[in-house]
């Protein structure tokens, strides 16, 4: 590309910076590409300050999360490269554009990206409403699935219930079929029962999930599930020294909780940050010897919470 023919592409378009993150511990994409759509030149806005958020069609984690939790049968999935499957406007992608060359000894080109795109302001209200759209189309031949589309997915996650064996393995099948209607294919499948795994592909399955191994666990919503033991558990990484408002905060943030589990115990934490604000103490000032020593203490059993397992299964009673 010349600087000529760049110059004319910068006009009415908009060019996408990216870069790569490394996810070790990713199952599935161990190295995955950020595009910064926020990304300025000058005193021009970017493609996000161009565009609205659209209103918010995402289901709330906690809401999805409890209904996981009240059926004897559960099943999640991944909707595989979902944002990937659904074609942006031919006359729009010109906002969406990239430099790229597979080699430092290729030249640079410009190309265009055909599909909605993370880290655009827009994509994730384009991808629900998607799933949406899929599900009112299909609801007369997928009744049950449909209903999973719209309140039973997170992002790209599938998290689903039954109280039956069969009604499970049937749900199963629905949402295989509905989501292959639109073109898309779900991976990284799990349960608490292997039979609602049988049929489904060694390599869409979660390996931790369907060699059914005591120790192993899924991650479904950001929490640690065992589908063996059908428990959530809990992971403490990073235990700071310090004592400071900075490396308390810190420790707090670390700690995933959204179903309130440990609340006893980062309530406590939070009163200590209360305490340190009280006392004002600045961001990386130690306090008393005292606080120190409390502190200490409650740190010492922070690895404790990695033995807590809580039972996945809550049962209802009806007065």
């Amino acid at each position: 590309m010349t600087i000529e023919d760049l110059a004319s592409s910068l006009k009415d378009s908009y060019f996408i910076p990216h870069h790569c993150v490394v996810k070790p511990d990713s199952s599935s994409t161990k190295l995955r590409v950020v595009f910064d759509a926020s990304a300025k030149v000058m005193d021009n806005p970017s493609l996000n300050d161009c565009l609205l958020t659209g209103p918010k069609l995402q289901a709330d984690i906690v809401t999805i999360l409890l209904r996981f939790r009240t059926h004897k049968y559960v099943f999640t999935a991944d909707i595989r490269q979902m944002y990937r499957q659904i074609l942006v406007d031919p006359v729009h992608r010109k906002y969406q554009r990239i430099l790229w060359r597979f080699s430092p000894s290729d030249p640079v080109k410009c190309y265009e990206l055909n599909t909605v795109t993370y880290g655009v302001f827009s994509a994730p209200f384009l991808a629900l409403r998607t799933m949406h759209k899929l599900a009112d189309d299909e609801e007369t031949s997928f009744s049950l699935a449909a209903r999973i589309l719209r309140d039973d997915v997170y992002v790209d996650d599938v998290v689903s219930e039954s109280d039956d064996l069969q009604g499970s393995i049937n749900l199963r099948d629905d949402l295989i079929a509905l989501l292959g209607r639109g073109g898309f294919e779900l991976r990284k499948w799990s349960s608490n029962n292997p039979c609602i795994l049988e049929g489904i592909p060694d390599d869409h399955q979660l390996s931790q999930s369907f060699s059914f191994d005591e120790g192993d666990f899924v991650k479904i919503l950001g929490l640690r599930w065992n589908p063996c033991a059908d428990c959530f558990s809990f992971a403490v990484t990073g235990i700071e020294n310090s004592c400071t408002k900075r490396s308390i905060l810190s420790q707090l943030a670390r700690i995933y909780d959204p179903l309130g589990f440990l609340t006893p115990f980062t309530f406590l934490m939070k009163y200590f940050i209360q305490l340190l604000w009280v006392q004002g103490l600045q961001w990386d000032q130690v306090p008393s010897s005292e606080f120190v020593d409390h502190w200490s203490q409650c740190r010492s059993e922070l690895s404790d919470l990695q033995e807590l397992q809580i039972s996945r299964r809550l049962i209802l009673v009806q007065g």
